[in-house]
């Protein structure tokens, strides 16, 4: 679970309570203090090492030409987290059940490239509610973020995002969660590079419970060696099959 506290600073100061099983299958507490302030650009936020922000209110192509673009690649991971067991040796049931769609978009207007992220195909008969997804990958890049406003209103965007100190990490936060029979709206990431080495980065997504479970999962499919991103566009579009 997190919880962002004032600390009397702008609304960019905040203590971030992250609650993580460890080995003896018990809950601890990893606080986080960080003040800085944001900058708008535009319609998204640019989002800086050690910035948040709480204001994520969704946004459309009709309001920034630069997220139209062509699709690099999509990329399907189902995934499930469990419940462990007394003395963390095994699983006692599963607490929920869904798909992480990652696409890669370079833009029409800079050649850039943009990371969007939704979770969909929820398995309803759970009872898991997802409160944050963690992103890796991120270090040196500009990240400019928001998330996606046109699905529909049955489908939840973050309300929060983050960045870690070291500039790496992407956090959007659900705030008040996303229940196992919900979708998430696309919530993305425009970088300012138009290549990306997935080979040598290689990026990943942290999905957290509310209850502190937690899965790893890959947002890009494997890349032949030497592993540019610009391979890809030499290769035409990649897409990988739908594991569901």
């Amino acid at each position: 679970m997190l919880v962002y506290l004032s600390l009397g600073c702008p609304s960019s100061r905040y203590i971030k309570e992250e609650h993580v099983m460890n080995h003896h299958g018990t809950f601890g507490a990893i606080a986080l203090i960080a003040c800085s302030s944001i900058a708008l650009a535009g319609p998204v936020v640019d989002l800086q090492p050690g910035e948040f922000s709480n204001s994520l209110s969704g946004i459309t192509n009709s309001d920034l030409s630069e997220l139209r673009g062509t699709i690099e690649f999509d990329h399907y991971e189902t995934f499930t987290i469990d419940s462990p067991s007394e003395g963390d040796t095994g699983s006692v049931g599963m607490l929920y059940e869904a798909t992480l769609f990652s696409r890669v978009v370079r833009s029409n207007d800079t050649g850039n490239l943009t990371f969007n992220f939704r979770i969909i195909d929820p398995n309803a008969e759970h009872t898991g509610q997802i409160s944050h997804i963690e992103i890796n990958g991120f270090d040196g890049l500009q990240t400019r973020v928001e998330y996606r406003d046109e699905a529909g209103d049955d489908y939840v965007g973050p309300s929060i995002a983050a960045r870690s100190l070291d500039g790496d990490k992407l956090t959007f936060d659900f705030n008040t969660s996303l229940a196992s029979d919900q979708s998430s709206k696309f919530f993305f990431a425009m970088l300012d590079v138009s290549d990306y080495d997935f080979e040598g980065i290689v990026p990943q997504a942290t999905v957290y419970l509310q209850s502190g479970e937690q899965i790893t999962v890959d947002i890009a499919p494997n890349v032949p060696a030497p592993g540019a991103f610009a391979l890809l566009g030499t290769a035409g579009l990649c897409f990988a099959r739908r594991r569901r």
